[in-house]
């Protein structure tokens, strides 16, 4: 018996009249609910094909169509009655007909069925291809832009081109009518609209009297306005906690002052409006006094901050909207508008020319297949009119998944064919809405959620499944906790948190009771900090350091550490399947991220870590090695003289050239196209070029090659292109080829995937090689990319894919990447901005001051999307986090604060940005939703995330931070904030140097199977020297730096011993750096820094004062002569370095200079046997050489010094410090040793002295 929830019982089994609505939360069931309402209402009479179910995607109509028959066959089993068992088996041979499929599908079923009535062609094919449509679209219009410039007399075409179009082309304008035409066409009227774009723009006289102003630009400003309010109304929250009073009265005076204007705003004229907000000035803020105390000057700081943030808002107010007069205003928008007026006729023009072209093609794109079902089902022909009676009276009940991602022309078509009485059962989540770049419109769900709850018409109801029956509790809480701050309906589209319902239905709730209850209770927040330490923070020169070069690539080494750190250390979960917690497996684990940007690096990395990983989209698949290779050259079968391509061709595995010979090639033709210079040697070669065996060996290829062009070309003339790439494969055997090569399978099904695509496009409107190879540059040139070719994945790997790819799946543990990626806002960045509701918004171009303006209509629009884009992003972030089931990391970066000289420590300024808009906030149990200022001003996930875990209680014990807030102080979620440096992340990575490229598998000699004693006897012969055939006789002091530690370390971990007798045993760090041409990180490294500053302590005049500007003028001086490079002069800390000669050994330095030594080199030679353990005999010596950074040989003691540029990130950690203090123990006494040696005398005074905390440690010899 199958156990519901109350809401879940009554969306299954309701069947009273009206529509239904039912908001399904993440991980509620909403399929199953489907599934099931369907068995209920089969078992109840109605017929599977008196319903109409509309899914989303064509696998989810799938799964769909498998679950019901799967429940259709478990109710037969059960069935013991024959006329049911009857029914049950004719509903099953009806499901396979049923009407459950895409929208799309739907909708091309109805024309397929009634063509005739709009007298369509029933021979189309579908346009499914974007490049494809693309390339259509690009066709027509070109002629019409061509028809048009012919027929511009009075050049109003010439000035929307100007208008909107860039120096170099027109593309600007083509973008708008493509852009235009699509919001056009998911209307049931395109024309309608289309006509109704420049409503706003009609304004008279007077902007603040006019229909525009009232409705459209009046409660953007009022908004605006609004929210600097909020801010001030922030800031005197926090000053309220001060004792000082004057704050306070000065940000009451100023928030009643911007009160007042609001009142302004209904009241002036445009003129007068500009001049109050051009006139806006404010006094200084009241100034600190010395005596504050520490944590009032605080709170006086951060209501500073909160008070300039609102004056800056108050601000743009000004300069946003009232920068010109009314006149001014009123000309532009006069000039705008019949602008606008062209772009109408011209996207008329633009949509009657590409109608026709597809007709003339039989093909149909699914927005053609939606109009032509709207005008089957909506005709005023009585056919139509039949056709829609039928329909309305054959489907009991229309059943929508995903009802928040339809959009307007959908919902008109469900409707058109609905009861009067209501039979649409909508299945959706708000919250789950993102799909607005498919022009879905999630406002729809929501206007039919607020009417049926509101005023239910008809019985129209709405039903909320908030149990979630995917997550651990855990995951559940932080998702609330989260969401419940930031998403409401003016940002996000819903009100997660209903003050107003106390059941609080949008708010998840556990409906999965079978976790255990030790599975870990926290959700993770990872940050990458890829702010550089203080110069001096860099570590040992010589240890191994990590090449980041970005924050993307840091995050990806620490996600890559986390997995690897989970399964070594075997982490559990809980398996459903099994009823028990088993160890945690790659495929287990699921990566989200919002682009597929970093796909690639998770590529390179994961490999590194030899982490398996299955990546959706990993490869772009145009950018293969092997589909590169083949474009290039079906790119010179068409057209040879193409340098690029055929360079690529001729180095491939196809032809086999190298540098040197096409170097050759080049030489002997210096001018003109390489084909040329290709010919030319054929031709001349033996006469005019001189006969050699190198010229002979390229000679053979050339010829080889230009046969096989030639074939290729008669074969591309005489054939179709499939038959030219099979040919192709044969001819050169580069489909075995490639099978050989890593990942051999996954190539070959890349190039079997060409043949197949080629097959395709010949099926299109477009036909011949030039074609396709222009296909295909198009489908590069718009990064409008095919996948991979699938091959069968059946091995134990991490999932990566995007968070719109993951949108219906649910992944044990989820690691959500890039958290701070910025938003993507380039559509409202643009010269014109769209809106389903206000029409364009546009930037007017003033050709006579050449200037652009953007025009009052834009930015009210501009407002607009910007809000519904980040509400999408909001979404998103929700999606993200409900994938996960049990475990969730959220994986973020920071980058450099700032680029002045002043230090900002960057975890300290994120999170003081945090702390301030938490307490900027209200501070309501009832409302716990983030201050709107704050939430609208995010620029990325970590923005709307970060102030939200600041009134935690779990921030205050981590950061020891009190938000003065009771919002959380209930709150069951848990969570750990945790930032990591690369320092931490060089501790566990792989060196790449020393890693392998390939694992061998070596064949391992058996004495077993040697049967003669004297072979074995020869072959187990050992030299009695050995030690000395493969022991090196050199070594560096920073290699053997360990040897003369304590006692306990004379075993020499480090050492680089090595059974195999062809290697040389030593001390070795392993961290050789890279050839020049194979570095590719830009920023100084740790060991260039710390080389840079020995410098500056060599060179610095010693018998001068030492202050801060002589330590800067020496670092310019090294930059001036090119011994060190601005990049790293600019991280080396003259403030450090300074305060060493204010030490105690830089005060003897000071007042004894000239006994001063400074980077003094060394040879010494020792006894081997002190070195190699394995070594018995003393006699032989090694050499090692070194460098000691200083020593002072004073009248009665030698002090010997070395300064260390470890990071040391507490003055007092000693347990750091004594790790640096073992580290280098062995190498000062080895100077020791030297010195002794060099001066005949003993060192009495040994020091480490430690540059990041400016401190000097005596260090004793080890006896």
């Amino acid at each position: 018996m199958i156990q519901y929830t109350k809401a879940q019982k009554q969306a299954v089994q309701d069947e009273r009249p009206g529509n239904i609505l039912v908001s399904a939360s993440a991980g509620s069931g909403k399929t199953r609910v489907l599934v099931d309402r369907v068995i209920h209402k089969v078992l109840n009479g109605t017929s599977i094909d008196q319903l109409l179910i509309v899914t989303f995607t064509k696998a989810a109509a799938k799964e769909m169509r498998d679950r019901i028959q799967t429940a259709l066959r478990e109710q037969l089993k059960k069935t013991t009655d024959n006329q049911q068992k009857n029914r049950l088996i004719t509903q099953l041979r009806k499901v396979p007909v049923a009407y459950i499929s895409t929208f799309d599908a739907f909708c091309q079923r109805i024309i397929q069925h009634y063509y005739y009535i709009i007298n369509l062609d029933p021979n189309f094919r579908i346009l499914n291809d974007n490049t494809e449509r693309e390339m259509m679209r690009e066709n027509v219009w070109n002629d019409v832009r061509e028809d048009l410039y012919a027929n511009d007399s009075n050049h109003k075409f010439a000035d929307l081109t100007e208008n909107f179009s860039g120096d170099r082309d027109d593309d600007g304008l083509m973008d708008l009518v493509y852009q235009t035409y699509d919001y056009a066409n998911v209307n049931q009227n395109p024309s309608a609209w289309l006509d109704h774009i420049s409503d706003m723009y009609h304004v008279n006289d007077s902007i603040t009297q006019s229909d525009f102003y009232q409705k459209s630009l009046l409660p953007v400003l009022l908004d605006e306005l609004q929210n600097s309010a909020l801010g001030f109304e922030s800031a005197l929250r926090i000053a309220d906690r001060e004792d000082q009073t004057k704050d306070a009265d000065q940000l009451k005076v100023e928030l009643e002052t911007v009160k007042k204007y609001q009142h302004l705003l209904k009241t002036k004229s445009w003129d007068e409006l500009k001049n109050t907000f051009q006139s806006i000035k404010f006094k200084n803020f009241p100034s600190v006094s010395k005596k504050m105390p520490d944590d009032q000057k605080s709170l006086h700081d951060q209501a500073k901050d909160a008070r300039n943030a609102a004056k800056k808002q108050l601000n743009q107010i000004g300069s946003n909207f009232f920068e010109l007069s009314e006149k001014d205003n009123l000309s532009i928008m006069k000039n705008a508008y019949g602008l606008i007026q062209e772009l109408i006729q011209v996207v008329h023009a633009f949509s009657n020319a590409y109608q026709q072209y597809k007709k003339e093609q039989h093909v149909l794109e699914f927005i053609d297949i939606e109009h032509d079902a709207d005008r089957i089902l909506n005709g005023k022909q009585d056919k139509a009119k039949a056709v829609r009676a039928n329909l309305t009276k054959q489907f009991n009940e229309i059943m929508v998944d995903e009802y928040q991602d339809n959009n307007r022309l959908q919902d008109q078509i469900l409707s058109s064919i609905a009861k009067p009485e209501g039979n649409l059962f909508m299945v959706g989540d708000v919250k789950q809405s993102i799909y607005r770049f498919r022009l879905a419109d999630p406002k729809m769900f929501m206007n039919r959620s607020k009417k049926y709850s509101q005023h239910p018409k008809n019985g129209s109801r709405v039903i909320h499944l908030a149990e979630n029956f995917r997550s651990d509790r855990n995951v559940i809480s932080f998702v609330n906790m989260i969401f419940k701050q930031i998403m409401d309906e003016r940002l996000g589209g819903i009100d997660y948190y209903d003050s107003s319902n106390n059941e609080h239905p949008n708010l998840l709730k556990v409906g999965a009771t079978y976790y255990p209850a030790d599975l870990p209770a926290q959700v993770d927040v990872l940050i990458y900090n890829s702010h550089d330490q203080d110069s001096f923070n860099q570590g040992d020169p010589n240890e191994n350091t990590l090449p980041i070069k970005d924050s993307a690539q840091g995050q990806i080494e620490l996600v890559a550490q986390k997995i690897k750190g989970l399964i070594s250390k075997h982490a559990e979960i809980f398996d459903r399947k099994l009823g028990r917690k088993r160890p945690m497996q790659y495929h287990d684990i699921a990566i989200l991220s919002s682009t597929h940007n970093n796909n690639l690096t998770i590529a390179d990395i994961f490999h590194r870590y030899q982490l398996p990983v299955k990546i959706d989209d990993s490869q772009k698949y145009f950018k293969t090695t092997e589909i590169q290779i083949m474009m290039s050259l079906l790119s010179i079968i068409d057209n040879p003289y193409q340098d690029i391509p055929l360079a690529a061709v001729l180095r491939s595995p196809i032809v086999q050239m190298d540098e040197n010979q096409m170097a050759y090639l080049r030489i002997n033709q210096r001018s003109g196209d390489y084909f040329n210079a290709l010919k030319h040697f054929y031709h001349t070669y033996g006469d005019k070029i001189e006969n050699s065996d190198f010229g002979d060996k390229v000679y053979q290829k050339v010829q080889a090659f230009l046969e096989q062009l030639t074939d290729f070309r008669n074969v591309a003339q005489q054939h179709e292109l499939v038959d030219l790439i099979w040919y192709i494969y044969q001819q050169t055997g580069f489909l075995d080829y490639v099978g050989g090569m890593p990942s051999g399978k996954q190539r070959q099904a890349n190039l079997h995937a060409l043949y197949d695509r080629a097959a395709e496009y010949e099926k299109t409107s477009f036909k011949g090689l030039f074609q396709f190879v222009r296909f295909v540059r198009r489908i590069q040139e718009h990064d409008d990319d095919l996948a991979a070719a699938q091959i069968s994945h059946t091995e134990d790997a991490i999932n990566v894919m995007t968070i719109h790819r993951s949108k219906g799946l649910e992944f044990p543990v989820v690691f959500l990447i890039d958290a701070a990626h910025q938003f993507n806002f380039n559509q409202i960045r643009g010269n014109f901005v769209l809106n389903d509701r206000l029409g364009l918004g546009m930037t007017y171009f003033n050709p006579k001051d050449r200037v652009n303006i953007d025009t009052l209509q834009k930015q009210v629009i501009v407002s607009n999307e910007k809000n519904a884009d980040l509400s999408e992003e909001m979404r998103k972030l929700y999606v993200a986090m409900t994938r996960a089931e049990q475990r969730l990391f959220i994986v973020g970066a920071i980058k450099n604060a700032s680029r002045s000289k002043k230090k900002i420590n960057p975890v300290e300024k994120l999170l003081s940005g945090w702390e301030n808009e938490a307490m900027a906030s209200d501070q309501d149990p009832k409302n716990p939703v983030l201050n709107f200022t704050a939430r609208s001003h995010a620029k990325n996930d970590l923005d709307l995330i970060g102030p939200a875990l600041v009134r935690h209680p779990d921030f205050k014990k981590q950061w020891n931070y009190d938000a003065h807030s009771t919002v959380l102080s209930n709150d069951q979620s848990h969570f750990k904030l945790q930032f990591i440096d690369k320092q931490e992340l060089a501790k566990d990575a792989p060196n790449p140097e020393t890693q392998s490229k390939v694992d061998l598998d070596l064949e391992h000699y058996d004495p077993k199977n040697v049967a003669s004693d004297s072979i074995k006897s020869i072959m187990d012969f050992q030299y009695p020297n050995q030690m000395a055939t493969h022991t090196t006789a050199y070594q560096s002091v920073s290699e053997i730096k360990r040897l003369f530690d304590d006692p306990d370390n004379l075993e020499l971990g480090n050492f680089n011993g090595s059974l195999d007798p062809r290697k040389t045993n030593r001390y070795t760090t392993q961290n050789f750096n890279r050839p020049q041409f194979m570095q590719t990180v830009e920023t100084p490294q740790s060991t260039d820094i710390g080389t840079a500053t020995h410098l500056v302590l060599q060179k610095l005049n010693v018998e001068k004062p030492i202050t801060l500007e002589t330590v800067q003028q020496q670092i310019n001086d090294l930059v001036k002569n090119q011994l060190v490079t601005p990049e790293v002069a600019q991280k080396i800390d003259a403030n450090h370095i300074m305060k060493f000669y204010q030490s105690s050994i830089g005060k003897i330095i000071l007042k004894h200079p000239r006994s001063l030594h400074r980077e003094v080199p060394f040879s010494l030679l020792i006894s081997a046997n002190r070195i190699f353990k394995d070594f018995r005999d003393p006699k032989p010596k090694v050499l090692i050489h070194g460098i000691i950074d200083g020593y002072l040989d004073l009248d009665d003691k030698v002090i010997l010094f070395d300064y260390k540029t470890d990071y040391v990130r507490d003055a007092h950690d000693e347990m750091r410090i004594n790790k640096i203090i073992k580290r280098y123990q062995g190498q000062v006494n080895l100077y020791g040793i030297a010195l002794k040696r060099i001066l005949h005398r003993p060192v009495d005074q040994r020091y480490l002295y430690l540059l990041s905390i400016d401190r000097p440690i005596p260090l004793n010899e080890k006896k």
